[in-house]
């Protein structure tokens, strides 16, 4: 498998993690969970095979070649019994924000054809991908195009920066308080930006530690990464954590030279 990552230039990196590429001729497994994280995500397969995804509730979803992946509290699953050639972006959450011309909010927990909301430029860019010799010149045009389609400006909204800046570890209520907006304004705003309530990313930003610790360190006890990532209990703890995964913390089984987010999926 190769796996090759790009932080793009300023302004581009305040919204986005990364640009990314991907190919995988033996693939091990036929299926694999993708668990939320509130970013949001454009895969461009690069073969001529359709995107094919499962929901959480097991439907089938077939897609072109280009597809946004919204900000998801919920996980799916990819289909990767096939060969693999895909490049994509990484947004950081609310990142996708300038390149759309609606509400992040439409986009929650949905998978979208990327033509519906970048229209013939998502053929565009896949074509110029296909036209590429080299990675890097696959990261140039996805950096050149991102620049040309940002329709608000690449310029965060400061209070929604400002929360996004301190959400780990903190009260939501008390940052909303330092902002000077009223909880009820901010909380729209956040949900246009973002996709989601600042009190679901936080409960996100928290089961992702999770998994950062289990894939870095491993499982030592669940009562204490649990405590550490600041659950109060393990009630809540194995209840955020299957909400979001669909199993058991005991389950997880991470795949070698991946994210934390791409699981191995238990049947």
């Amino acid at each position: 498998m190769l796996l090759r990552t790009y932080i793009p230039v300023m302004p581009l990196s305040l919204f986005i993690d990364y640009l990314w590429y991907m190919e995988d001729d033996q693939p091990l497994h036929s299926k694999e969970l993708a668990l939320p994280d509130g970013s949001v995500d454009v895969i461009i397969e690069l073969r001529e095979d359709n995107i094919q995804l499962y929901d959480c509730h097991q439907r089938k979803l077939v897609f072109g070649h280009s597809i946004l992946c919204g900000p998801h509290s919920e996980y799916f699953v990819i289909d990767t019994s096939s060969e693999t050639k895909v490049a994509g972006i990484h947004f950081k959450p609310g990142g996708i924000h300038p390149f759309l011309k609606e509400p992040t909010s439409e986009l929650y927990n949905k998978h979208v054809p990327l033509d519906c909301l970048w229209g013939t430029k998502a053929d565009e860019i896949r074509d110029e991908l296909l036209a590429s010799s080299t990675t890097d010149e696959m990261f140039y045009v996805l950096e050149h195009r991102l620049l040309s389609l940002a329709e608000r400006g690449l310029e965060w909204h400061p209070a929604v920066r400002f929360v996004l800046g301190h959400l780990h570890g903190c009260q939501v209520a008390e940052l909303i308080e330092q902002t000077g907006m009223s909880h009820r304004r901010f909380n729209q705003l956040f949900k246009a930006v973002v996709g989601m309530t600042p009190k679901r990313l936080n409960r996100l930003y928290r089961f992702q530690e999770v998994l950062r610790c289990v894939h870095t360190e491993g499982i030592r006890s669940w009562i204490h990464i649990a405590h550490a990532c600041g659950y109060y209990d393990q009630a809540h703890f194995i209840k955020d954590y299957k909400a979001f995964s669909g199993m058991n913390p005991s389950e997880y089984r991470s795949i070698n030279g991946r994210h934390h987010n791409h699981a191995q999926l238990v049947t």
